[in-house]
């Protein structure tokens, strides 16, 4: 997994570390597109939800940020 330097900025600022990305990646998540090709990956880390944005590869983590209430929704109906 590649991560740009604005999403290691933005994992610094949020408090989201490498740990709870691997946290993530190895519990339930969902995978959903956005109209700019790019995916968004909604998980659980430390009792709170996360979002991955992902780039068209789904390979490169472009931002993170916590999640908002209609992706947990949509997390929870999975």
């Amino acid at each position: 997994m590649n991560i740009t330097r604005h999403a290691l900025e933005r994992m610094a600022e949020r408090g989201f570390t490498p740990e709870m990305l691997a946290a993530m990646m190895n519990g339930k998540f969902t995978i959903l597109p956005t109209r700019d090709d790019k995916f968004l990956v909604i998980g659980k880390a430390d009792g709170n939800f996360w979002t991955l944005v992902l780039a068209k590869d789904m390979y490169s983590v472009v931002s993170v940020r916590r999640s908002h209430n209609c992706e947990v929704e949509k997390w929870n109906s999975k």
